[in-house]
């Protein structure tokens, strides 16, 4: 995995923090080499405490991250990703400097014998980007080729122990830093003895569902003195950062019809460049790696692996055949196939229609075999998926689910699928999820190899210029005038972000953007952004509102937030009586005569489950898994509140404590709550070093 990926890592700590701009600048090979910084003017882009951050220092360690994304993923990264890349770039260096600052605060050192007993004394400790310099044809460290190198004199070899010794003393400085910060951390036994439980104590269990939201909202009433009784009860939940309200106009920068035009006639140029493809000389293969956002592997490819139409195209071409040009869900694409084989997999291409069980299971079922009569006597699937699916994400893509393998799908639908022949429907299928109503589309065994030219349909530098140029001239009018009134002239719609904008924010539309979060917190009310560039194009924003640390009134709650919340609360109200009354008529000791009480009545099991790997359909839920396993072999409870409705569980198996495994994993668990502990510390310390910080950030002045 590498150090590197630790830089789209959100989980930061400080072992890693120091070397990472050591790293972004070396590559750790034997006779390494250096990715010079970009040329041209130092320009500031920010400070930690009045230490600079330098654009050069920072675009180095950019360019470096996004190099190994490429190496990673065959593609290039989108403008998205990059940004995202630099925010974690700039998040990561203002961390480095901070721990830096820290070091020289406490007095941290490290000598150089410490450093020259490592790298004579415990070389099979070293890191792995070290290690990785002195291996054999096996893969493994060679402790003679390692030996070889300390007494080898060479300028090249000089220079590399050099780079080995300052990157042996950053990660020195890291370690004591940590241990500093961290040197508090404990475990009890009891947190070990928690953790096997909840990972290794299996239950299975039958259960009833008492869902909040089968209550009518028609049989609540939420009064004045209600939402205030909620309030002052829960005032704590109502805890407000320093937050401001946003509104926003929006100027896509997405493509243009010229643009995708203008894409696939780019693909359509290589058709010839495809063709002279020679199989087999990797030379060739600079045309596709080259021009191609996916890069070419010479390795075999399952159907499933790539988009449905390219697969389609796959299936029906033969050999060194060059198809049309591609559109599919994931940009364009120009494939010539190279070689097919049989694999040893079969896979399926299937859609479906899926129809929830809803508060009514027979109802849900019924319908769902009315569709597949309708199909019967030749309705169109299409139409009907689009009509009737409960799958949004395919819904209106006649329902495909593309090409899938075995163990992708659930069982009883992946077993419906496999013993159906080609163009069958099937169903009504019963899965966790509903009912199925399936057409399989197609069954391959087959796998491929080919070049694939692909262009990702994105917004010209024309398009976006434009959309930057109409929105600065709409945030200079607006400036001077009215937002509002301007956006109305203008025919452009003025969006409220619902959310409160505070520090470290998620902010609908823009995400976890740095620019915005700093324009709504630093400016007043009133105010009007430049410009900023977010996902979708550039956005002018104004602020609506500001707020200071403290509570959310009462007044702020009332419209919204507090309604739902009482609601809720008196749906659950209204279920407590509901489901005592249904537990007592339960009879012989066995949860499943309720149906004879009710046929309306669901009963669900959840197999060989743990608290750590919770049924999906009840989820990870403290005050569920706190009663439910401590019951014992048939044991019926009584019902479980929790924040979505109540359970009447009935254990059916729970596995004993299993007192062999527990010492033989306790050192393993002890040390991992241990690292955890740990990390929340580093976290928590790297939060309130942030927070005291004085930080300058420039980002948003050079980048746009």
């Amino acid at each position: 995995m590498g150090l590197m990926n630790k830089l789209r890592d959100k989980t930061h700590i400080i072992l890693i923090i120091l070397i990472l701009a050591f790293l972004a600048t070396i590559v750790f090979e034997w006779g390494m080499d250096y990715l010079g910084l970009r040329g041209g003017q130092v320009t500031e882009l920010g400070s930690v405490n009045g230490q600079e951050i330098k654009y050069a220092d920072f675009e180095s360690q950019v360019n470096f991250a996004i190099d190994q994304q490429r190496q990673q993923t065959g593609e290039d990264p989108d403008e998205n990703l990059i940004k995202m890349i630099r925010d974690q770039v700039w998040d990561q260096m203002v961390t480095q400097i901070l721990a830096e600052q820290e070091i020289k605060r406490l007095g941290i050192t490290v000598t150089n014998q410490e450093i020259l007993n490592w790298v004579y004394n415990s070389p099979q400790t070293l890191p792995d980007v070290i290690k990785r310099n002195f291996i054999d044809s096996t893969g493994q460290f060679n402790m003679a080729v390692y030996q070889q190198a300390l007494t080898t004199k060479t300028p090249e070899v000089t220079k590399f122990w050099a780079q080995v010794e300052e990157y042996l003393k950053q990660t020195l400085l890291s370690q004591k830093l940590q241990s500093v910060i961290t040197g508090t951390v404990r475990v009890t036994e009891g947190e070990v003895m928690q953790r096997f439980k909840d990972e290794n104590i299996k239950a299975s269990f039958d259960y009833v569902f008492l869902d909040a939201n089968s209550v009518m909202d028609a049989q609540i009433q939420v009064s004045d003195d209600d939402m205030k009784n909620y309030y002052e009860n829960h005032k704590d939940d109502f805890k407000r950062e320093k937050s401001a309200k946003l509104r926003y106009v929006l100027f896509p920068d997405i493509a243009t019809m010229e643009d995708t035009v203008a894409t696939e006639k780019m693909i359509k140029a290589f058709t010839k460049d495809l063709k002279k493809l020679i199989p087999g000389d990797s030379t060739t293969y600079g045309v596709v790696n080259d021009n191609s956002t996916a890069k070419f592997t010479n390795n075999f490819v399952k159907p499933n692996e790539v988009s449905p139409e390219v697969a389609s195209f796959l299936f029906s071409a033969g050999k060194d055949s060059v198809s049309e040009v591609i559109k599919a869900s994931d940009g364009f694409h120009m494939v010539r196939l190279l070689e097919t084989k049989d694999g040893a997999e079969t896979f399926s291409n299937a859609q479906h229609i899926l129809i929830n069980f809803g508060t009514d299971t027979n109802a849900a079922k019924t319908k769902a075999e009315q569709i597949v009569q309708r199909l019967k006597n030749g309705e169109d699937f299409v139409k009907l998926a689009a009509e009737n699916s409960d799958d949004a994400s395919n819904k209106f893509k006649g329902g495909d689910l593309g090409w899938f393998g075995k163990g992708a799908m659930v069982k009883e639908f992946e077993d419906a699928v496999n013993s159906a022949s080609v163009g069958s429907i099937v169903g009504p299928v019963k899965t966790q999820f509903g009912y199925h109503i399936i057409r399989v589309k197609g069954k391959q065994n087959k796998e491929f190899k080919f070049a694939d030219i692909k262009k990702n349909v994105t917004a010209s530098p024309k398009t976006k210029d434009a959309a930057r140029k109409r929105a600065e001239d709409f945030s200079f009018v607006s400036k001077k005038g009215n937002l509002d009134e301007e956006a109305k002239k203008l025919g452009l719609q003025v969006v409220d972000i619902p959310s409160y904008v505070t520090k470290g924010a998620f902010v609908p539309g823009a995400g976890q953007n740095n620019s915005v979060i700093k324009f709504a917190l630093e400016e007043e009310k009133g105010a009007i952004s430049d410009p900023i560039k977010i996902q979708t194009g550039y956005a002018v924003y104004i602020i609506s509102d500001k707020f200071p640390e403290g509570y959310y009134t009462f007044d702020e709650l009332k419209v919204q937030q507090l309604p739902m919340l009482v609601k809720t609360e008196k749906k659950l109200d209204a279920l407590k009586q509901q489901a005592s009354d249904l537990k007592s008529k339960i009879q012989g000791g066995d949860i499943n005569s309720l149906k004879n009480v009710n046929s309306q009545i669901v009963i669900q099991r959840a197999d060989t489950v743990t608290v750590s790997v919770p049924s999906p359909q009840i989820g990870a839920d403290f005050d569920f898994s706190t009663v439910v396993y401590k019951l014992q072999n048939g044991q019926i409870s009584d019902p479980i509140r929790t924040a979505r409705g109540y359970y009447i569980v009935q254990m059916r198996n729970i596995s004993a404590f299993d007192q062999n495994a527990y010492q033989q994993q306790f050192e393993t668990m002890r040390t991992a709550i241990i690292n955890q502990k740990k990390q929340s510390i580093v976290q928590d310390w790297l939060a309130e070093m942030k927070e005291k910080a004085v930080i300058v950030d420039n980002r948003d002045k050079m980048f746009r």
